[in-house]
């Protein structure tokens, strides 16, 4: 497994990343999330909290998958048995190594101060060398999973970052995983597609950008 990026932290209460003593300015989420419109954060906003909304539920299966690659017991509450019982049986997670998982990383240069937290990067246990890097989400309804979209900015964000930490290492796939109840779809992308995502939303992103 990779060793943690010295010097970089994540404050969870804060949402802050923290990188050889200084706060990062922004995250990946919120640079990917540049092209959002106001109505629909407040759709996101409508549906996030209690019981049953996506911030725990989102937080419950991200826990199982992250448990179960580290060869960890999970413990959740039975209503979400739909979503961690057919996510962790998908081939996808069968048979691999893990490399890291919630594991942080930070784009820290002249230009850009950006802190993010990649959900998974395995490689096959009879090909160490075939490297896949995942990001997870979660939906609520299992005719949703067919129409969810693929973090391909997201992605490529994570990649950029892998690229700039970890120069030797060569990530041949990009997978986003969407979970729903009993139904789970793997989301297939060349890394190249993934990085070309990243640096048109970083480039929009900067725009927007106040001049100081």
């Amino acid at each position: 497994m990779l060793d943690p990026i010295p010097e970089l932290s994540f404050d969870s209460k804060r949402h802050l990343y923290s990188y050889k003593g200084e706060w990062l300015a922004h995250s990946v989420s919120a640079v990917t999330g540049v092209d959002i419109t106001p109505q629909q954060r407040a759709g996101f906003e409508k549906y996030k909290h209690g019981p049953d909304g996506w911030a725990i539920r989102g937080q419950t299966i991200h826990d199982c998958l992250d448990k179960h690659l580290r060869g960890e017991p999970q413990i959740y509450e039975d209503k979400w048995s739909p979503w961690v019982e057919t996510l962790l049986e998908d081939d996808l997670f069968k048979n691999v190594n893990l490399m890291a998982s919630e594991y942080s990383l930070c784009l820290r240069n002249s230009s850009h101060s950006i802190g993010g937290t990649l959900d998974f990067l395995i490689s096959y246990a009879d090909d160490p060398t075939f490297l896949i890097l995942g990001d997870l989400k979660t939906v609520s309804r299992k005719n949703a999973v067919s129409s969810r979209k693929a973090a391909t900015e997201q992605l490529g964000g994570y990649l950029t970052m892998i690229n700039q930490h970890y120069p030797k290492l060569y990530v041949s796939q990009c997978v986003t995983v969407v979970s729903g109840p009993e139904k789970c779809k793997v989301i297939e992308q060349d890394p190249d597609e993934c990085l070309e995502a990243w640096r048109g939303a970083l480039t929009r992103f900067d725009a927007l950008q106040p001049d100081f």
